[in-house]
């Protein structure tokens, strides 16, 4: 059976998105091996495409491919996401600085606005034990209000081909530890701290919040050896 129902024959590019968020958010587990028949059966197509997909993939450090041994989902590289969160934070605290350097008070006060009516949102889920799409969203929402509010899109876009890297780790980190209730405390720490014209306190929570790896590193590596270089 196919993944896709439609009568039409599945494209590379379709075959290529759904492989993307079937590895981030761990459908396909680190370090399995997946074969193009296998692949091919799931979506419909050619091995020939799906031996184009695995080259994407790959070129984007999401699967492994050995000669004569077979293609691999990536294991998650603790080091390599500590790196791309430590550019992320970077570039979260300079819009925090933005805010609090450029904005006025109106603009401020849309703003609160929109993260307020975002962390209403978001309580409704304060008793998920996983990471649910709906949730997923609003905390990727929280986030792009702060950008599109001093209109920094172009900084995430420098990151976009490695954010996939963080959003599997996020899969797994907030599942893992049910932190659910714990990002929303956190984004409401940084509301607070906006609210109060608090900048550094604001810059601090933010780091708190995207600073993951540090708080369950040792004890996901015990538990799930198999997922980590």
């Amino acid at each position: 059976m196919t993944i896709y129902s439609s009568q039409r024959p599945v494209t590379a590019e379709e075959a290529y998105q759904d492989m993307c968020e079937r590895i981030t958010s761990l459908q396909l587990k680190p370090g399995q091996k997946i074969s193009e028949n296998q692949m091919g059966e799931d979506y419909g197509v050619s091995r020939s495409v799906i031996r184009t997909v695995f080259t994407r993939l790959s070129q984007r450090r999401l699967v492994e491919i050995y000669p004569q041994r077979g293609t691999y989902i990536s294991k998650i590289d603790l080091d390599f996401i500590s790196d791309l969160l430590l550019l992320r934070t970077a570039i979260e605290k300079e819009i925090l600085y933005e805010i609090f350097e450029t904005m006025d008070q109106s603009q401020r006060e849309g703003l609160m606005n929109q993260l307020r009516d975002n962390l209403e949102r978001q309580k409704k889920y304060s008793q998920s034990s996983g990471y649910e799409v709906d949730f997923k969203y609003l905390d990727s929402e929280f986030h792009r209000i702060l950008i599109d509010s001093v209109q920094r899109h172009n900084l995430m876009d420098l990151m976009a081909e490695h954010m996939i890297h963080i959003a599997r780790w996020r899969n797994f980190d907030v599942t893992f530890a049910h932190r659910v209730p714990e990002l929303i405390q956190e984004h409401e720490a940084i509301y607070q701290a906006i609210l109060d014209n608090r900048g550094g306190r604001a810059m601090r929570a933010m780091s708190a919040h995207l600073e993951t790896i540090s708080k369950i590193a040792d004890q996901a590596r015990a538990e799930y050896p198999e997922y980590f270089v």
